[in-house]
């Protein structure tokens, strides 16, 4: 499973602790009439903190590896989660802290709780809102989209260049893809794509119709790549036929 995608799914229990968490500090200190009692109230926040913090280490590794990985081709609204998750993560220590070593500072917990659950909750659909959003458009019906529009064009009759389609992968793809490997990173590795019977995310048979379409109208989580140019999309499969 792609990075992306395990982080996406990864992230659900994660803000759903984060929620279990808040919902019982609410109660815990919000009411002075409480349905349940103060001691199971603590233990159930305490429980979710430690599970939203055990998540939210697995979810900063999945993207150290994908920063690793993808360098300075991030998007922008991957520069925003990371700075907003940063910020995460530097007000949670704070608030460990204080309950850990500087109980003086007690008073500023509550405070500090709500401003971690808000963050997670913008930090969530920066990420994985966005993507589930976005697999929710894809399978909807509904109208052609411009990447439908393009995907389904037959392929622009040109000689590829496998040396110009080089550049177009290393400029575009490499970084979610190896073209030496058929391991698994932040997407497929593409060795000898076109000699398998399918393609690894679509299952769609390995033909030079269906991998165009997969990079203009991919499913799964990758981007869609639209503006590629004519001579861009055939020296890229031209390459491709290489790997």
């Amino acid at each position: 499973m792609p990075i992306l995608e395990l982080k996406s799914y990864i992230a659900i229990p994660f803000m759903a602790a984060g929620i279990v968490a808040v919902l019982m500090m609410f109660d815990l200190m919000g009411r002075s009439e409480r349905k349940l009692s103060p001691n199971f109230l603590r233990r159930g926040h305490k429980l979710a903190g430690f599970i939203f913090v055990v998540l939210l280490g697995v979810l900063s590794y999945l993207c150290i590896e994908y920063v690793a990985a993808v360098g300075d081709r991030m998007s922008h609204r991957a520069v925003f989660h990371g700075v907003l998750a940063l910020g995460l993560i530097g007000i949670l220590l704070v608030k460990i802290l204080i309950v850990r070593f500087y109980r003086e500072f007690m008073r500023f917990v509550p405070t500090l709780g709500i401003i971690t659950f808000v963050l997670a909750f913008v930090v969530f659909f920066t990420s994985a809102g966005y993507f589930f959003l976005r697999e929710a458009h894809e399978h909807g019906a509904g109208e052609v989209t411009k990447a439908e529009e393009v995907a389904q064009a037959p392929i622009p009759d040109l000689e590829g260049d496998p040396a110009g389609g080089e550049t177009v992968y290393s400029n575009n793809c490499a970084s979610c893809h190896a073209a030496d490997s058929e391991d698994w990173f932040i997407g497929p590795g593409l060795k000898g794509i076109l000699a398998r019977e399918t393609l690894p995310e679509s299952g769609r048979p390995a033909t030079l119709e269906n991998v165009r379409s997969q990079i203009v109208n991919p499913v799964g989580a990758m981007p869609a790549f639209t503006s590629f140019s004519d001579r861009q999309m055939v020296d890229l499969l031209a390459y491709m036929g290489t790997l």
